[in-house]
This record gives C-alpha cells, structure tokens and sequence, in this order.
C-alpha cells in the first residue's frame, strides 16, 4: 500500500505519516529531508526559520533541486509498495496506485503549532508561516503550474485538522485507508 500526505507547512503531514507508517507497518519517507540533502543549504532544522525562508528563496532561483528532488520521489514510489511519504508534489505528479491524503489548517493553528514546536513568538512563527506559504506556493506554480492550496482534484481525503486532536485525525485517516484497501 502507498500513502502520499501533502498539505501545508505545520499542517501535520510529518507527524500523520510517520504516525500511519507505524499504524500499517510500512516505510517512511520524508521528500523534505531529502531535499535538504540534495541541496546542502545551509544548516537549518525547520523550514519555516530565517535559515528556511532563505532556502526556500534559493530554491525559487533554482529549480533544478526541486526538479532532482521530485523525479527522485516519483521513481521511489513506483519502486516501493508499501510506505508513507509526506511530500509536495507527488500526490499531483505520482499516476500509480496510491492513497492521496491532504491535511487542510489554518494559518493561525499553524503558527501556533510551530511557535510551540521551536520555541517561537507566536507572532514571529505567523509572519515566517505566511512568507513561507507564499513561497511555496511560487515554487510550484512556477515549476509545475500547480495549485497547492486549492487545487484538491488528486486526493482521496481532504481533512481540515484545525480542531482536531491527532488522535482524531488518525482514527479518520486509519479508518479511511483501512476502508479503502479492504475494497
């Protein structure tokens, strides 16, 4: 089974993949981390920091990593079966058979979620959360012409995770995939 996570910067998809990977016994693979391999920027820990947006303008400029990076994700889906990948683009670019998951938050839960996660001003975190989507988004519509924030047409599930608790969240998800791979 192949389980894709995708949704914005702190909207969970991480926590979710590792969480279900560990649910179904399956492999975990993190694209982000592989891209800050490929792309030996600096030393930074979490995307949305100074360090992170920096990168993340440097990649804008180069798009060459990212294009490195996706075609090394969507060549490991096809080759694995069975794991969980949180990633940006490979719910819109990956065609094999695969569960496509998006956690929807909202800008503000998001900060908080990364204000507590590094020990941020809340304020601070919503001013990097805010340039840091922007970002992002430039990033892949100018690469692919894709909407990461509206456009919802890959997936099978599409989870607002505002209000929930994580062990909501993946009660709804296990139950989902569950449902799903016993069709």
């Amino acid at each position: 089974m192949r389980i894709i996570i995708s949704g914005l910067t702190a909207s969970g998809k991480s926590t979710l993949a590792k969480r279900l990977a560990d649910y179904f016994g399956l492999e975990y693979f993190s694209a982000s981390s592989k891209l800050r391999d490929i792309m030996k920027y600096g030393d930074f820990k979490f995307w949305e920091s100074k360090k992170g947006i920096e990168a993340v303008k440097f990649r804008l400029k180069h798009p060459e990593y990212d294009r490195k990076l996706d075609a090394y994700v969507l060549s490991y889906l096809k080759k694995h079966d069975n794991i969980v990948m949180d990633s940006w683009v490979a719910s819109w670019k990956f065609y094999g058979k695969a569960i496509k998951i998006y956690l929807k938050s909202d800008l503000e839960t998001r900060a908080r979620r990364v204000s507590s996660r590094d020990s941020t001003p809340y304020k601070s975190a919503l001013k990097f959360m805010r340039e840091k989507d922007k970002l992002t988004t430039e990033v892949y519509r100018k690469l692919y012409k894709m909407d990461i924030i509206n456009d919802m047409s890959p997936f099978d599930l599409v989870i607002d995770s505002s209000e929930l608790s994580m062990p909501e969240r993946d009660s709804i998800c296990i139950s989902f995939i569950s449902a799903l791979s016993r069709k």
